[in-house]
């Protein structure tokens, strides 16, 4: 099967959407101008990869990382105290793990991208910053890491 990241991000997307919880994960190159208020939201982008060449021109080997942000609240909301926003954002990160670390949707995953391994690989949690602030609104949340190969 050829390497084929939309594939990839589109079934996390799916998975990211069942998670209790989230309002929406949007799907690959589709992520919104704002997000309404229809949080948690879960958008992508791809930051890096890697190709390396397994045989003469015709024969690759890529890898890349991808990233789902999790905006779950605005950093504003609830008068700023953080307590109350981490509250609402901090147990995103176990969501993630139990999701993405279960058979049955490790397995789920891997046959539906045959010949590609994605894994869930990091999260990190934040309050604002370059990567948890979107049209110009600071958000808590966390920005899950992935890896994507193909075999």
């Amino acid at each position: 099967m050829p390497f084929n990241e939309k594939t990839a991000i589109d079934q996390i997307a799916a998975q990211e959407r069942s998670i209790a919880g989230v309002a929406n994960s949007y799907p690959y190159a589709e992520n919104p101008d704002s997000l309404n208020n229809a949080l948690p939201a879960v958008i992508h982008f791809i930051p890096s990869f890697t190709s390396t060449q397994r045989g003469f021109h015709n024969l690759w080997a890529n890898s890349l990382v991808f990233n789902s942000v999790v905006f779950v609240i605005p950093r504003d909301a609830g008068g700023g105290k953080l307590r109350y926003i981490e509250n609402a954002a901090i147990p995103f990160g176990q969501k993630w793990r139990d999701k993405f670390q279960d058979d049955t949707v490790i397995t789920n995953l891997l046959s539906n991208l045959a010949g590609v391994k994605v894994f869930l690989s990091g999260g990190q949690y934040g309050a604002g910053g370059n990567l948890l602030t979107y049209a110009a609104t600071e958000y808590c949340g966390w920005i899950m890491t992935w890896e994507i190969v193909n075999a």
